[in-house]
């Protein structure tokens, strides 16, 4: 058993070294960089400049504050007019362009947004002066002007128009990303991390050999060793009477969240027009997730309560009835993942090498599961009233998370309620990693976690100390 046990442990240290590595090559520019705190926000219109005809030359001076420049926008008016000929907009750091756009001036919707794209993100910008220059080739009464605020909402800006100062600046947006400079430190804080990992595991081992004091994670490892027939035999069980004289079976994992997709889909999409980017994907990841949430703690309830004849019979390990539905759950979570993918492919989504990092996510809402299930197992031993209140807590936390709408339609003096849902975490950093293709922030992961090992705590502290009172109760 120490063989066996001492393997165990080094797999865990081998796994997170691999993880650690992997990480940091899947996070790609993500870990690197951030969404600007400070960047530059389009201020509110009351004013327009004169229009922009053949010989003029307008410019805007400001200090950026943006490390990286991936965008900036600014807002015309063509005064409900049609227009011809071209404008140009420069953005300038002195002579140096650092983007150009040319535009058809009949091609600028009304009072529409024109948007600057770099072709890649323009680096080392903070704090320095740049200007947008705005000229064009068009006649009177064809071209456009630009929409402003007659206050200097930066106090640095500078506006001018053929080179002379004027009062006010346009409005105009810059975005982009800033540097996290924690990066620089990843391989020391993953080496230091790994250090403690190792010394906490060494420390388990030793004290297990040589005193034979076995602590909580020495004593998981040997009751799944002891009791690994009975875990399977109780996964087995929950799968057969689940599905016991169904036609299609285990099929139903596959079916029953793409059924959920579509009826959803069709009411929020149709009835209340959501325009959410690749809305199936959007909706079915919620689903996917948020049922597995329901059914591992609607399952956890009573794996107590429900097993009380075989507790009272013989000493096993309490927490793993709770475990063995949690492992139930995510084997039917893992179904349920394939009709997420193939929906994502009809749905022209690119798969990416983030797409690797969900599982993250995914494990995370796993722990987060199972902490909740021993919570609920052990609550449902004294009050048996749990299981109704459970029902109507489960269906207000699923209206609470942003499964069928986005997050942005929530008014902002709400929006605090959301991010303390952890289901709001792991769902909307799964799908950046799967649609948008791209890793969350490296903050996202600490939240994830913090929320994860904050519930598998919990759970475990309450089970623990209420489970030798169990036998009075059941």
């Amino acid at each position: 058993m120490e063989n066996k046990i001492k393997k165990v442990l080094s797999c865990i240290l081998i796994l997170y070294a691999v993880l650690a590595v992997a990480f940091y090559y899947l996070a790609g520019e993500q870990l690197k960089y951030k969404e600007a705190v400070e960047k530059i926000a389009m201020p509110e219109a009351d004013s327009v400049t004169d229009e922009i005809v053949k010989g003029m030359d307008v410019r805007q001076e400001f200090v950026n504050t943006v490390d990286r420049i991936e965008s900036a926008t600014l807002v015309f008016t063509k005064f409900y007019r049609e227009g011809s000929g071209n404008l140009v907009i420069d953005l300038l750091e002195g002579d140096r362009v650092l983007m150009r756009e040319i535009l058809n001036i009949d091609e600028i919707p009304e009072q529409g947004s024109v948007v600057l794209r770099a072709d890649r993100p323009i680096e080392d910008m903070k704090g320095k002066r740049l200007s947008f220059r705005l000229y064009s080739n068009a006649e009177e009464n064809r071209s456009l002007a630009a929409m402003m605020t007659k206050e200097n909402v930066l106090s640095d800006s500078r506006l001018y128009v053929n080179g002379e100062p004027c009062e006010g600046m346009l409005c105009f947006s810059v975005d982009g990303t800033q540097i996290i400079h924690a990066n620089r430190y990843y391989w020391f804080i993953a080496l230091g991390v790994g250090l403690i990992l190792a010394a906490i595991l060494y420390s388990s081992y030793r004290s297990y050999v040589r005193n034979n004091r076995a602590n909580y994670l020495i004593r998981s490892i040997l009751a799944v060793f002891q009791y690994s027939f009975l875990i399977s035999q109780l996964v087995s069980r929950d799968f057969k009477s689940k599905y016991k004289r169904s036609v299609l079976g285990v099929f139903w994992s596959f079916l029953n969240p793409l059924l959920t997709m579509i009826v959803q889909f069709l009411v929020f999409s149709t009835f209340f027009k959501a325009d959410t980017k690749n809305y199936p994907v959007y909706l079915l990841s919620g689903v996917v997730c948020f049922n597995f949430f329901k059914e591992t703690t609607d399952m956890c309830l009573s794996s107590i309560s429900g097993n009380a004849n075989l507790i009272n019979k013989v000493y096993i390990p309490k927490y793993i009835f709770p475990m063995a539905k949690t492992m139930s759950s995510t084997i039917n979570l893992g179904i349920s993942l394939i009709p997420l993918l193939l929906v994502s492919l009809l749905m022209g989504v690119t798969f990416h090498k983030s797409l690797l990092l969900m599982f993250y996510f995914l494990a995370c809402l796993i722990v987060f599961s199972l902490g909740f299930g021993l919570l609920l197992s052990a609550f449902m031993v004294f009050f048996r009233d749990i299981q109704f209140l459970w029902g109507v807590i489960v269906q207000i936390w699923q209206y609470a998370t942003p499964i069928f709408y986005p997050a942005e339609i929530v008014p902002e003096r709400f929006r605090f309620i959301i991010r303390l849902n952890p289901l709001y975490h792991f769902i909307g950093n799964l799908r950046k990693c799967l649609i948008d293709g791209i890793s969350p922030e490296p903050m996202a992961y600490i939240y994830c976690l913090v929320f994860a090992l904050a519930s598998l705590l919990a759970g475990l502290f309450v089970f623990k100390k209420t489970q030798d009172k169990f036998t009075l109760y059941l």
